[in-house]
Parts: structure tokens; sequence; C-alpha cells
């Protein structure tokens, strides 16, 4: 996973509505899972390590602690993550974290982007005065 903090953190994510709406898994999925996913992946935005579904301690987001967070119970919100898991529209870390992939991998690319910008950004772009 990605070791980008939230320190110079951007306070929005980039979402793309026809991504999300092409997306098979994320329309195979109920109403209510959609939702339970949009506000993950803003709690995900919000995470330590973004795109992962942590505290701010790092530490896993138990499913009862989620159902609070969200304003459900975790009956229900049991029962959606599993109707997620089974479409794959969410992975899981090997300690079994959730996290979103697209969000990973964007956030990975930014942090990319950004060491190369404070190395001086692409040499051959730069110019030499002779």
């Amino acid at each position: 996973m990605s070791d980008y903090t939230t320190k110079g953190r951007a306070p929005a994510f980039q979402f793309y509505p026809g991504d999300y709406l092409k997306d098979p898994a994320v329309r195979a999925v109920s109403l209510a899972a959609r939702g339970l996913w949009m506000d993950m992946l803003c709690i995900m935005h919000e995470s330590p390590q973004r795109g992962l579904l942590q505290l701010q301690s790092g530490s896993v987001i138990p499913s009862e602690q989620l159902a609070r967070m969200v304003g459900s119970t975790a009956r229900e919100v049991g029962k959606l993550l599993t109707e997620l898991d089974s479409a794959g529209v969410y992975s899981r870390t090997d300690e079994g974290v959730i996290y979103s992939r697209r969000m990973v991998r964007d956030n990975r690319k930014l942090e990319l982007c950004r060491q190369a910008g404070y190395r001086g950004g692409n040499p051959a772009l730069k110019t030499t005065d002779n």
C-alpha cells in the first residue's frame, strides 16, 4: 500500500461518474450497498493511508464501528459488506483492511508525480542555459 499520509492532503478525491456508472461490480449490488460504498470511499479518503478503510490511528475499522459512522446497524452493514465483497467491489490487504483499488492506484500515481515535482519534474523537459 502507499506510504502517503495526511500531510499535504488534497481536500477532495477524483471521482469519475462514468467509470462508477459503468463498473459492473458496483452496478451488480443494491442501492443500499452502493450508498455504503460511497460513504466508505469518503472515509478512505480521510484515512492515514488514503484508500484504506482505517481509523486515524491506522487500525482497522470494525463493522460495528463502521455502522455507527454511517448511521446504520451492525447487522445491516455486515450484510452490505458481504454483498460488496461478493461482487468484488473492494479488496483487502493481507491484514484484512478493506481498500479501494482505484483510490490506492490513483494515490500511488499522485505520490509519484509529487516526488517527480520535488526533484524538478521531467529532466528531459528542462532547458539549459548555455
